[in-house]
C-alpha cells in the first residue's frame, strides 16, 4: 500500500487556501488545516474526500498555533508539502501606517509562515523531499499605492523564501511563492469597496477599471490558483524552486 502524502495548508477556511486544500484532498493527500475558524472546512473535506483532516484553530502569528501545526503534521507522519497563506493586512497609504500596524502585519505576514516553516521544515528534511509555497501577491513585482504594508511585507516574505530555497536545496526542498493577480476572493472585493469609498465612487466603476488593465480582461479564480498551487506543491514539479510565479492573467509587465 503506499503511504499516504501529508501537506499542511495555512489560511484554509476560505478562498484560495481553501481551494487549494480541496484540490491537495483530490490528490489523495492528508490535511492539516490552520486558519481562525478551520473547523467547517474540515468537516467538508473530511466529508467530501476520503482523506485525514486535523484542524487547528488560530492565526499563525501565534508561537503556539505554529506549535500545533507541527505537532499535528508529525502525527501525521510529517509533511511532504505546505501552503502559507494568511489574511491580508488593512489598506493603508505608507505615510499612514503606524508603529503598531507595521508590528502586527510583521507578526502575521513574515514572522507567522517562516515560524510555521521552521516547524515542518525538519520533518521533510526527514523525509529527504519536500514542496513549500506561499501566496503572495503581484504587488511584489509592481507595486501599487495605498497598500504600504501588503507591498513591503509581501516582498521580505518573498526573499526570506529565496533565501531559503538556497539553502534548502540540497535537502530536496524546492520553496516558491505564488504571486495572483486579480483572483475573485472576498479580499479583492474588499479591496474594490475600499479603493471606491476612497475615492468616492462606484464599486462597478473600480472593477470595470481594474479589468481593462487586465490583458485577459477578467478576474483570475480560486481554482485556477488551486491548480497551478498543486502542481507546486507537488513531486510533479521537480526543479522549480527560488521563484515567485505569477497568476495574473498578463497584468504584470516588469520582467
Amino acid at each position: 500500500m503506499t503511504e499516504r502524502k501529508v501537506a499542511v495548508v495555512t489560511g484554509a477556511s476560505t478562498g484560495m487556501g481553501r481551494a487549494t486544500a480541496e484540490r491537495l484532498a483530490s490528490k489523495g493527500y492528508d490535511l492539516v488545516l490552520s486558519s481562525r475558524q478551520p473547523e467547517h472546512a474540515a468537516e467538508e473535506i473530511r466529508s467530501g474526500f476520503d482523506v485525514r483532516v486535523e484542524a487547528v484553530a488560530g492565526s499563525i502569528a501565534d508561537t503556539a498555533v505554529a506549535e500545533a501545526i507541527t505537532g499535528a503534521a508529525g502525527q501525521m507522519g510529517g509533511a511532504q508539502a505546505l501552503l502559507l497563506n494568511h489574511g491580508g493586512p488593512p489598506v493603508r497609504a505608507a505615510m499612514a501606517i503606524t508603529d503598531e500596524e507595521w508590528a502586527s502585519a510583521f507578526e502575521m505576514m513574515v514572522k507567522g509562515p517562516m515560524r510555521v516553516m521552521r516547524g515542518i521544515v525538519p520533518q521533510m528534511q526527514q523525509a529527504g523531499a519536500g514542496r513549500i509555497l506561499a501566496i503572495s501577491s503581484f504587488t511584489v513585482k509592481s507595486p501599487w499605492g495605498g497598500i504600504g504594508l501588503s507591498n513591503s511585507l509581501r516582498a521580505a516574505l518573498v526573499n526570506a523564501l529565496k533565501t531559503a530555497a538556497l539553502e534548502l536545496g540540497p535537502d530536496g526542498i524546492l520553496v516558491n511563492a505564488l504571486g495572483p493577480g486579480y483572483v475573485e476572493t472576498d479580499r479583492i472585493r474588499n479591496w474594490n469597496e475600499s479603493y471606491a469609498k476612497r475615492e468616492n465612487i462606484g464599486v462597478d466603476e473600480i472593477r470595470e477599471r481594474t479589468l481593462a488593465t487586465i490583458p485577459l480582461r477578467r478576474y483570475g479564480t480560486p481554482d485556477g490558483i488551486a491548480r497551478l498551487a498543486a502542481f507546486l506543491l507537488s513531486d510533479d514539479n521537480d526543479y522549480v524552486t527560488g521563484q515567485q510565479i505569477l497568476y495574473d492573467g498578463g497584468l504584470v509587465v516588469a520582467n
